[in-house]
């Protein structure tokens, strides 16, 4: 039997117990033998659900990386904390995956580039939205031409009241709000389809009209919610000509809430909730929408992790790469920039 690859864990909150961990433990090719955090609550339970020996886990991910011989590093920190973990890993030679967004700013994304370049191993991107099934079912339409060049798209994940825990809306921590948090999953899906065009400038509007006041709809301490917004919109203008239009809300008065990927081509277009195809034929406009009947449900972290450990034992290329991430993440920055500034920004 093949040797299996030997994965280690900076951060064992949230994201790591409820998503990564099922994931890599569904597969047999890898077996979890490591795992850092500075809390040691949630390291000692993600140890038990891992089935880590106590002499694996850690209080400082750096004595990690030097006491045990790993082939991959899963980077689950805070978005302040994504870089420099994924620096110290590929420096011992690991493949990495890291949360979305990669970092809190385009240079220090370049930075991480350029690290799994230099150690010849794989950077993946967490941005699971890509690996749902009907993000699949989008992208099969567009790579069949269906929807033709894409012109227009609308990009939201717009909660009514969904601030999350304290980790999340700490800046020191964080950074930055929904933008950040689930407007990065809209964003990323939207220019996959779109190829990952060239941007050129945003115009954003960033909010904390809502969490800044005490609710009882919102159990968070206002004085400890520290990140710029509570709610962001952006106007994206690419080389091409093409035109996204992002929104992303923690906190906002809408009548319902809308989780969409909404994109228009010159033959058609398609939707992600509903997931479903327009287009003209014999001049009527069709709808089409395909029952997507999977056993079991694709579960997109599961399959992101699938995905990643096959391109690492195929030698790649990266599933979610950091270049694309790269593009994603100079858009975040100018939307916070063109936010603070109250102008439209050049990226």
């Amino acid at each position: 039997m093949a040797k299996k690859l030997r994965v280690g864990f900076v951060g064992t909150g949230g994201i790591a117990t409820g998503a990564h961990l099922p994931g890599y433990q569904a597969l047999d090719t890898v077996e979890i033998v490591a795992a850092a955090d500075v809390f040691a609550p949630s390291l000692k339970n993600f140890a038990g659900l891992a089935g880590i020996a106590p002499e694996n886990c850690f209080s400082d991910y750096r004595e990690m990386l030097d006491k045990v011989d790993l082939d991959i590093v899963t980077v689950c920190t805070p978005n302040s904390f994504h870089c420099q973990p994924t620096l110290d890993a590929f420096a011992k030679g690991c493949h990495v995956l890291v949360e979305k967004p990669i970092s809190i700013s385009a240079d220090l994304a370049r930075e991480m580039i350029a690290a799994g370049k230099k150690a010849k191993k794989l950077l993946m991107v967490g941005q699971t939205l890509r690996f749902m099934s009907g993000s699949a079912q989008m992208k099969a339409w567009v790579d069949k031409g269906e929807v033709g060049n894409i012109y227009f798209a609308q990009a939201q994940y717009l909660r009514v009241r969904g601030v999350p825990g304290p980790n999340f809306v700490s800046k020191d921590l964080s950074q930055g709000g929904p933008v950040y948090d689930i407007g990065v999953h809209a964003l990323d899906l939207t220019l996959w389809l779109m190829g990952f065009p060239e941007p050129v400038t945003v115009s954003a509007g960033v909010y904390k009209k809502l969490a800044s006041k005490k609710s009882p709809l919102m159990p968070h301490a206002p004085s400890k919610y520290t990140v710029p917004e509570d709610a962001g919109f952006a106007l994206i203008r690419f080389k091409n000509g093409a035109t996204v239009i992002l929104g992303a809300s923690w906190a906002l008065n809408l009548v319902t809430g809308a989780h969409n990927v909404i994109v228009c081509g010159d033959k058609g277009g398609c939707q992600l909730e509903p997931t479903a195809l327009v287009r003209e034929r014999d001049g009527v406009l069709e709808k089409v929408t395909n029952e997507i009947f999977q056993y079991p449900e694709r579960q997109g972290h599961s399959e992101e992790i699938r995905q990643f450990i096959e391109a690492v034992l195929k030698g790649g290329p990266s599933p979610v790469p950091g270049e694309e991430a790269l593009i994603t993440q100079r858009i975040l920055d100018g939307i916070y920039k063109s936010g603070e500034e109250g102008r439209e920004v050049e990226i």
